[in-house]
């Protein structure tokens, strides 16, 4: 396959920045308890997302208003994904998915066709984009307008190599 195509698996949408949650130490509460610490956001991490409620998933809310309804469990993580790289044309960050994983990666996703997935950096969604078609081999970014930033797309390409280390 080749890495400067954009994978047609998704199609773009925008997306959203939305305030973290600190990964501090817990601050005490009223009644001298202390809350429950956030663990700390991976580095980027991909989920499904719908415009439904349904248990367990949380609201973020997306730019321009409005909000999305994202599972609590990632679909693909850093540790997936085998290596990463920037198109040729520099307008998407390839991901691509390691082998003992496609086939995880694609009945989750075949499962959630036409629906919304999002792309999480440091625990923020940045990206959104529907499913035209289940992922596999390769998730494509977009990066520029209604996608994530040149620094963004470097920052996951680092990701990436430091683990291969």
């Amino acid at each position: 396959m080749n890495l400067a195509r954009p994978l047609c698996a998704i199609t773009l949408v925008a997306l959203v920045s939305c305030a973290s949650q600190p990964a501090s130490t817990p601050a005490p509460q009223a009644d001298g308890s202390r809350a429950v610490p956030v663990a700390p956001a991976r580095p980027f991490e991909l989920r499904l997302a719908d415009n439904k409620l349904r248990d367990g998933w949380s609201e973020m809310p997306v730019r321009g208003g409005g909000s999305l309804i994202v599972a609590p469990e990632a679909v693909l993580v850093p540790a997936q994904v085998e290596n990463a790289a920037i198109g040729r044309n520099g307008d998407s960050l390839l991901l691509n998915v390691r082998v003992g994983d496609r086939q995880t990666l694609q009945a989750v996703t075949e499962n959630h066709m036409y629906k919304p997935v999002v792309f999480l950096l440091e625990g923020k969604p940045v990206y959104m984009a529907v499913l035209g078609m289940p992922l596999n081999r390769q998730l494509s970014i977009r990066i520029g307008p209604d996608g994530i930033t040149e620094a963004e797309a470097k920052r996951c390409l680092e990701v990436v190599r430091e683990q291969r280390r």
